[in-house]
């Protein structure tokens, strides 16, 4: 599914997570499921893209749960063209396998050098951001009251 098929119903809310893995971003994506008949409402789709293997990237109980859209972006093309990939430095790849059982490399399929930022973009049905948060702490997320009175603002 791409993102042009998503923007035909209306405003689409994108948020990229590096992985289920990190408990900030499901946290996020639950705070975020909670408040999707809001953003129904205002006529908006919610996308997660992570870098995992295609339903890898949540529990498929989590998935089956969520009313949502989960993408793999495993080339880091898209999370490349908003401007939130980044190389993650070897010693840190390494970390992650060694001290916290996390291979990156067979989680996303091939590579775990590249990640995104945990950020949040607001497209409005041209295609065109008209909100966003990114923040480089991974522990840091927009919050869903931002989301939902972002989308007012463009509805």
């Amino acid at each position: 599914m791409s993102l042009d098929v998503l923007l035909e119903k209306g405003p689409l809310v994108i948020t990229f997570y590096p992985g289920d893995w990190c408990p900030y971003c499901n946290l996020q994506l639950r705070a975020l499921q909670a408040r999707l008949p809001e953003m129904d409402a205002l006529g908006a789709s919610l996308v997660a893209i992570s870098p995992q293997v295609p339903d890898d990237s949540l529990t498929k109980s989590e998935i089956s749960e969520m009313d949502f859209t989960v993408l793999s972006d495993q080339d880091a093309k898209t999370a490349t063209k908003y401007g939130v990939a980044w190389k993650v430095p070897d010693f840190l790849v390494e970390h992650m396998r060694v001290d916290r059982g996390l291979d990156l490399d067979k989680v996303n399929n091939g590579d775990g050098s590249i990640l995104p930022i945990p950020a949040t973009f607001i497209l409005g049905q041209d295609g065109v951001v008209a909100w966003n948060y990114v923040n480089v702490d991974y522990r840091t997320h927009s919050e869903p009251e931002e989301i939902i009175e972002a989308l007012k603002k463009i509805s």
